[in-house]
């Protein structure tokens, strides 16, 4: 069977194409997704009364910093970098009505809460209610984020359907978020809290390796840290496979052959199985051996597999959804 080539070359254009995105999402989704496993190997460090699991979390917690960092360059970089593409965008990063007010808000709620979070660790040492409460608060943040960044989405390609350069609408910011979400709203946020677990834990995997001179706690620490991030990586990006099955599945039903006869769309969600395939490969690995450091490079290089991976499933996506729209 001949297969052409154009469709496969433009499967890899369109995740070359949505790399950029793909890396903000990664960036983004594991800057939320890391408050969540501080706070969960912090109390779990407490209930089984394991030191290890406590110095983890306050690595985690070290590394959902830095990536809130970058998460705001990236919406001031994304903010310069449209603004001067399409001059009429500005407003909506600028305009008290606009509702990435909530965004920003959202994410004032989650730094406000990591940054004690991270930096009274020894602090609250033997109290750790108080401690744990600043993470669900920065947690929190986060996850509302999420949420938010689902509602203005909508909001914003609604409006762009009718107008090519929509205007902010002259409301009080707030007002979009209180209506109950929809049911394609909260499937949506929950596939990007699976993605921000997914992340989270890829990123953790990655720092943890490049920490290693650095956060010397020994060769026992490793042993049993590398193996905890393995499974918090592997589980939710199971989880999430099952997700992107199901929207496939919705977006193609019952057009079925469209698996078939799109092969530039195959190809870029065969691109993304493969690419998660061998991520999963390398934590399962990490997870059952008795060395696991000696798996780092295959954990170093695991974000960058997923960042691919991920611009793949979207390039892909695009494309079944602009053979659908024809």
């Amino acid at each position: 069977m001949n297969i052409p080539m154009d469709p496969i070359r433009l499967a890899g254009l369109l995740t070359v194409q949505m790399l950029p995105k793909s890396a903000v999402d990664f960036t983004t989704l594991a800057a939320i997704g890391a408050p969540v496993i501080a706070v969960i190997l912090e109390i779990t460090a407490k209930a089984r009364k394991k030191i290890f699991y406590d110095k983890l979390a306050q690595q985690v917690a070290a590394l959902s910093l830095i990536l809130y960092f970058l998460f705001i360059l990236c919406i001031g970089g994304s903010a310069v970098y449209f603004s001067q593409k399409l001059p009429w965008i500005k407003d909506w990063f600028i305009n008290p009505a606009s509702p990435l007010m909530m965004l920003y808000l959202t994410l004032a709620i989650a730094v406000i809460g990591l940054l004690p979070y991270k930096y009274t660790w020894k602090k609250f040492k033997k109290n750790k209610i108080p401690h744990v409460l600043m993470g669900i608060i920065g947690l929190l943040g986060g996850a509302a984020s999420v949420h938010v960044a689902t509602v203005i989405m909508k909001l914003f390609f609604t409006l762009q359907a009718q107008s090519a350069a929509p205007a902010v609408q002259d409301v009080p910011f707030y007002s979009h978020f209180t209506a109950l979400p929809g049911n394609a709203e909260l499937c949506l946020t929950g596939i990007y809290l699976v993605m921000a677990l997914s992340f989270a834990a890829t990123a953790s995997g990655f720092y943890l390796v490049l920490r290693r001179n650095k956060d010397d706690f020994g060769r026992d620490y490793y042993k049993f840290a590398l193996p905890v991030i393995a499974r918090w990586a592997l589980f939710p990006t199971l989880a999430l496979l099952a997700a992107v099955a199901g929207v496939v599945y919705y977006m193609i039903n019952p057009n079925f052959e469209m698996i078939y006869t799109d092969i530039t769309a195959a190809t870029a969600m065969g691109s993304f199985l493969f690419l998660v395939a061998v991520c999963c490969a390398i934590w399962i690995v990490t997870w059952v051996s008795e060395t696991p450091m000696r798996h780092k490079i295959g954990l170093a290089f695991a974000p960058f597999l997923m960042i691919i991976a991920h611009g793949a499933l979207l390039g892909g996506a695009m494309k079944l959804y602009l053979t659908l729209a024809q």
